[in-house]
Protein backbone atom coordinates (compact mmCIF):
# COMPACT_ATOMS: atom_id res chain seq x y z
CA UNK A 1 0.00 0.00 0.00
CA UNK A 2 1.50 2.90 -0.91
CA UNK A 3 1.81 6.59 1.21
CA UNK A 4 -1.67 8.16 -0.15
CA UNK A 5 -3.70 5.36 -0.10
CA UNK A 6 -1.75 4.64 4.30
CA UNK A 7 -3.03 8.16 4.75
CA UNK A 8 -6.73 7.66 3.48
CA UNK A 9 -7.15 4.39 5.12
CA UNK A 10 -6.16 6.08 8.67
CA UNK A 11 -8.35 9.26 8.02
CA UNK A 12 -11.35 7.31 7.34
CA UNK A 13 -10.31 4.57 10.44
CA UNK A 14 -10.27 7.87 12.72
CA UNK A 15 -13.00 10.10 10.61
CA UNK A 16 -16.74 11.03 12.28
CA UNK A 17 -18.56 8.53 9.51
CA UNK A 18 -18.67 5.97 12.15
CA UNK A 19 -20.63 8.20 14.64
CA UNK A 20 -22.40 10.01 11.94
CA UNK A 21 -24.36 6.64 11.09
CA UNK A 22 -25.24 5.83 14.67
CA UNK A 23 -29.31 5.73 14.47
CA UNK A 24 -29.87 8.07 17.57
CA UNK A 25 -27.15 10.56 15.74
CA UNK A 26 -28.67 10.60 12.82
CA UNK A 27 -32.35 11.31 14.25
CA UNK A 28 -30.91 14.34 15.68
CA UNK A 29 -30.08 15.81 12.51
CA UNK A 30 -32.77 14.88 11.02
CA UNK A 31 -34.70 17.11 13.74
CA UNK A 32 -32.51 19.74 12.55
CA UNK A 33 -33.44 19.21 9.00
CA UNK A 34 -36.92 19.27 9.74
CA UNK A 35 -36.69 22.35 11.68
CA UNK A 36 -34.82 24.57 9.52
CA UNK A 37 -37.48 24.23 6.82
CA UNK A 38 -35.54 23.66 3.56
CA UNK A 39 -37.89 22.47 1.38
CA UNK A 40 -37.90 21.46 -2.77
CA UNK A 41 -36.89 24.12 -5.14
CA UNK A 42 -34.53 25.91 -2.94
CA UNK A 43 -30.92 26.19 -3.04
CA UNK A 44 -29.36 24.84 0.26
CA UNK A 45 -25.60 24.04 1.58
CA UNK A 46 -24.72 21.03 3.61
CA UNK A 47 -21.75 22.68 5.57
CA UNK A 48 -19.08 20.18 6.58
CA UNK A 49 -20.98 17.70 4.88
CA UNK A 50 -18.59 14.71 5.95
CA UNK A 51 -19.74 11.65 3.98
CA UNK A 52 -23.10 12.88 3.22
CA UNK A 53 -25.31 11.68 5.70
CA UNK A 54 -27.01 15.30 6.75
CA UNK A 55 -27.07 16.09 2.38
CA UNK A 56 -29.10 12.20 2.47
CA UNK A 57 -31.67 13.70 4.82
CA UNK A 58 -31.86 17.16 2.86
CA UNK A 59 -32.28 15.40 -0.33
CA UNK A 60 -35.51 13.91 0.95
CA UNK A 61 -36.43 16.93 1.81
CA UNK A 62 -35.92 18.44 -1.57
CA UNK A 63 -36.64 15.22 -3.44
CA UNK A 64 -38.17 15.31 -6.74
CA UNK A 65 -38.05 18.89 -7.46
CA UNK A 66 -36.07 20.41 -10.80
CA UNK A 67 -34.77 23.47 -9.51
CA UNK A 68 -33.52 22.43 -5.99
CA UNK A 69 -29.72 22.49 -6.12
CA UNK A 70 -27.55 20.80 -2.54
CA UNK A 71 -24.05 22.19 -2.01
CA UNK A 72 -22.00 19.77 0.28
CA UNK A 73 -18.94 21.55 1.42
CA UNK A 74 -16.12 19.87 3.15
CA UNK A 75 -12.77 20.03 3.90
CA UNK A 76 -11.48 15.68 3.85
CA UNK A 77 -11.05 14.39 0.24
CA UNK A 78 -11.33 11.03 1.29
CA UNK A 79 -15.01 11.78 3.11
CA UNK A 80 -16.05 13.88 -0.64
CA UNK A 81 -14.91 11.02 -2.73
CA UNK A 82 -17.29 8.77 -0.94
CA UNK A 83 -20.09 10.95 -0.41
CA UNK A 84 -19.64 11.24 -4.36
CA UNK A 85 -20.03 7.67 -4.79
CA UNK A 86 -23.07 7.80 -2.81
CA UNK A 87 -24.69 10.05 -4.57
CA UNK A 88 -23.77 8.95 -8.23
CA UNK A 89 -26.75 7.84 -9.22
CA UNK A 90 -28.74 10.95 -7.81
CA UNK A 91 -31.18 11.65 -10.77
CA UNK A 92 -34.04 13.87 -9.62
CA UNK A 93 -31.89 16.46 -7.87
CA UNK A 94 -28.71 18.46 -8.43
CA UNK A 95 -26.04 17.60 -5.96
CA UNK A 96 -22.55 18.46 -5.91
CA UNK A 97 -19.79 18.23 -3.77
CA UNK A 98 -16.76 21.49 -3.25
CA UNK A 99 -13.79 21.07 -0.90
CA UNK A 100 -12.96 23.86 0.91
CA UNK A 101 -12.71 25.71 4.43
CA UNK A 102 -16.13 27.02 5.61
CA UNK A 103 -13.93 30.01 6.64
CA UNK A 104 -14.49 30.29 2.47
CA UNK A 105 -17.84 29.26 2.09
CA UNK A 106 -18.53 32.66 -0.04
CA UNK A 107 -15.45 31.97 -2.83
CA UNK A 108 -16.45 28.46 -2.48
CA UNK A 109 -20.46 29.04 -3.07
CA UNK A 110 -20.59 31.56 -6.10
CA UNK A 111 -24.65 32.39 -6.24
CA UNK A 112 -26.50 33.35 -2.70
CA UNK A 113 -28.50 29.98 -1.50
CA UNK A 114 -31.63 30.08 0.65
CA UNK A 115 -30.35 27.95 3.30
CA UNK A 116 -27.12 26.52 4.98
CA UNK A 117 -27.21 23.85 7.51
CA UNK A 118 -24.23 23.02 9.87
CA UNK A 119 -24.53 20.18 11.63
CA UNK A 120 -22.31 19.49 14.73
CA UNK A 121 -19.51 21.37 14.11
CA UNK A 122 -19.77 24.73 14.77
CA UNK A 123 -18.18 24.61 17.97
CA UNK A 124 -14.58 23.57 15.74
CA UNK A 125 -14.33 27.18 14.83
CA UNK A 126 -12.66 29.92 17.25
CA UNK A 127 -13.39 32.79 15.37
CA UNK A 128 -17.00 32.53 14.68
CA UNK A 129 -17.58 36.09 13.47
CA UNK A 130 -15.43 35.41 10.43
CA UNK A 131 -17.36 32.14 10.03
CA UNK A 132 -20.97 33.37 10.27
CA UNK A 133 -19.80 36.50 7.80
CA UNK A 134 -19.07 34.02 5.61
CA UNK A 135 -22.36 31.89 6.17
CA UNK A 136 -24.41 35.46 5.81
CA UNK A 137 -22.26 36.27 2.40
CA UNK A 138 -23.43 33.38 1.30
CA UNK A 139 -27.50 33.10 1.96
CA UNK A 140 -30.02 35.29 0.40
CA UNK A 141 -31.99 38.34 2.10
CA UNK A 142 -34.44 35.83 4.34
CA UNK A 143 -32.18 32.80 3.73
CA UNK A 144 -31.99 30.44 6.55
CA UNK A 145 -28.57 29.42 8.89
CA UNK A 146 -29.79 26.43 10.82
CA UNK A 147 -27.06 24.47 13.20
CA UNK A 148 -26.80 22.27 16.09
CA UNK A 149 -23.85 21.17 18.49
CA UNK A 150 -23.34 19.71 21.99
CA UNK A 151 -20.38 21.29 22.23
CA UNK A 152 -21.10 24.46 23.99
CA UNK A 153 -20.91 26.32 27.33
CA UNK A 154 -23.59 24.29 29.72
CA UNK A 155 -23.89 21.47 27.06
CA UNK A 156 -23.36 18.43 30.10
CA UNK A 157 -27.01 17.52 31.23
CA UNK A 158 -27.12 17.93 35.15
CA UNK A 159 -25.64 15.30 37.10
CA UNK A 160 -23.96 14.08 34.36
CA UNK A 161 -20.36 15.36 35.62
CA UNK A 162 -19.31 12.71 37.14
CA UNK A 163 -19.59 10.62 34.85
CA UNK A 164 -16.96 12.31 32.28
CA UNK A 165 -14.55 12.82 35.33
CA UNK A 166 -14.94 8.87 35.46
CA UNK A 167 -14.48 8.12 31.92
CA UNK A 168 -10.76 10.47 31.77
CA UNK A 169 -9.57 8.69 34.92
CA UNK A 170 -10.51 5.11 33.57
CA UNK A 171 -9.09 5.88 30.04
CA UNK A 172 -5.89 7.57 31.41
CA UNK A 173 -4.85 5.12 33.49
CA UNK A 174 -5.60 2.54 30.86
CA UNK A 175 -3.51 4.35 28.58
CA UNK A 176 -0.43 4.74 31.35
CA UNK A 177 -0.95 0.92 32.30
CA UNK A 178 -1.57 -0.88 29.07
CA UNK A 179 0.66 1.32 26.41
CA UNK A 180 3.44 3.91 28.84
CA UNK A 181 1.52 6.86 27.37
CA UNK A 182 0.12 10.00 29.02
CA UNK A 183 -2.04 13.03 27.52
CA UNK A 184 0.46 16.21 26.91
CA UNK A 185 -1.76 18.75 28.48
CA UNK A 186 0.82 21.67 26.30
CA UNK A 187 -0.60 20.50 23.34
CA UNK A 188 -4.39 20.78 23.88
CA UNK A 189 -6.04 22.44 20.79
CA UNK A 190 -6.87 25.56 22.44
CA UNK A 191 -9.48 26.39 19.76
CA UNK A 192 -12.09 24.09 21.22
CA UNK A 193 -13.42 26.67 23.00
CA UNK A 194 -17.21 26.36 24.11
CA UNK A 195 -19.29 29.35 23.79
CA UNK A 196 -22.91 29.70 25.73
CA UNK A 197 -26.43 29.74 23.73
CA UNK A 198 -26.52 33.15 24.84
CA UNK A 199 -23.00 34.19 23.14
CA UNK A 200 -24.16 32.06 19.95
CA UNK A 201 -27.39 34.33 19.87
CA UNK A 202 -25.51 37.66 20.59
CA UNK A 203 -22.94 36.51 17.99
CA UNK A 204 -26.06 35.81 15.41
CA UNK A 205 -28.07 38.98 15.60
CA UNK A 206 -25.19 41.25 15.20
CA UNK A 207 -24.29 39.71 12.10
CA UNK A 208 -28.00 40.69 11.16
CA UNK A 209 -29.88 37.12 11.59
CA UNK A 210 -32.82 36.51 13.84
CA UNK A 211 -33.51 33.95 15.86
CA UNK A 212 -36.32 31.67 14.44
CA UNK A 213 -36.09 28.52 16.96
CA UNK A 214 -33.86 27.92 19.48
CA UNK A 215 -34.31 24.79 21.47
CA UNK A 216 -32.32 22.38 23.50
CA UNK A 217 -32.85 18.80 23.60
CA UNK A 218 -31.75 16.29 26.32
CA UNK A 219 -30.68 13.34 24.04
CA UNK A 220 -30.15 9.45 25.64
CA UNK A 221 -26.62 8.52 24.20
CA UNK A 222 -25.84 4.73 24.29
CA UNK A 223 -22.77 2.84 24.54
CA UNK A 224 -22.48 3.06 20.99
CA UNK A 225 -22.35 6.47 20.59
CA UNK A 226 -19.34 7.26 23.44
CA UNK A 227 -17.50 4.29 21.76
CA UNK A 228 -17.62 5.35 18.08
CA UNK A 229 -16.99 9.34 19.36
CA UNK A 230 -13.51 7.34 21.01
CA UNK A 231 -12.40 6.63 17.11
CA UNK A 232 -12.73 10.50 16.16
CA UNK A 233 -9.30 12.08 15.54
CA UNK A 234 -10.67 15.34 16.60
CA UNK A 235 -12.30 14.00 19.90
CA UNK A 236 -9.15 12.16 20.74
CA UNK A 237 -6.99 15.18 20.25
CA UNK A 238 -9.39 17.32 22.36
CA UNK A 239 -9.78 14.35 25.44
CA UNK A 240 -6.03 13.02 25.18
CA UNK A 241 -4.23 15.36 23.25
CA UNK A 242 -0.29 14.27 22.67
CA UNK A 243 -1.32 10.64 22.39
CA UNK A 244 -1.02 8.83 19.41
CA UNK A 245 -4.46 7.74 17.98
CA UNK A 246 -4.80 4.27 18.16
CA UNK A 247 -3.84 3.99 21.57
CA UNK A 248 -6.39 6.62 22.59
CA UNK A 249 -9.32 4.96 21.27
CA UNK A 250 -8.41 1.86 22.68
CA UNK A 251 -8.19 3.27 26.00
CA UNK A 252 -11.65 5.36 25.91
CA UNK A 253 -13.61 2.82 24.15
CA UNK A 254 -12.42 0.10 27.45
CA UNK A 255 -12.82 2.81 29.52
CA UNK A 256 -16.45 3.58 28.53
CA UNK A 257 -17.16 0.11 28.23
CA UNK A 258 -16.60 -0.76 31.78
CA UNK A 259 -18.13 2.09 33.52
CA UNK A 260 -21.31 1.14 31.32
CA UNK A 261 -20.87 -2.34 32.94
CA UNK A 262 -20.16 -1.10 36.41
CA UNK A 263 -22.50 1.84 36.42
CA UNK A 264 -25.47 -0.18 35.55
CA UNK A 265 -26.20 2.00 32.94
CA UNK A 266 -28.16 2.34 29.29
CA UNK A 267 -26.89 5.58 28.78
CA UNK A 268 -25.34 8.79 29.38
CA UNK A 269 -27.12 11.83 28.89
CA UNK A 270 -25.87 14.61 26.68
CA UNK A 271 -27.58 18.21 25.73
CA UNK A 272 -27.65 19.36 22.00
CA UNK A 273 -28.61 22.71 21.13
CA UNK A 274 -30.47 23.68 17.71
CA UNK A 275 -30.69 27.10 16.52
CA UNK A 276 -32.16 28.22 13.19
CA UNK A 277 -31.83 31.96 12.39
CA UNK A 278 -32.81 34.15 9.67
CA UNK A 279 -30.84 36.84 7.69
CA UNK A 280 -32.45 39.94 7.49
Amino acid sequence: MDDQNTSETEEQDFSFSAFANAPFYVKINEDLVSLSGVCPGQSVVDLACGVGGVTKLIFEKLRGAKDSMITGVDLSSSALKQAREDFKDVKDAMVEFVQGRAEHLSQLIKEKVDAVVFCNAIHQFDDKETLLNEISNTLKPGGIFAFNTSFYEGGHTEGTEQWYRKWMFRSIRILRSEFGLTPVRANKVESRRHISVDQYIDILRDKGFYIREKRVTTIDVPLEGWVLISQFEDWINGVMPGVPLAPARESLQKAATQLFEEMKVNFISRDWLDIVAVKQ
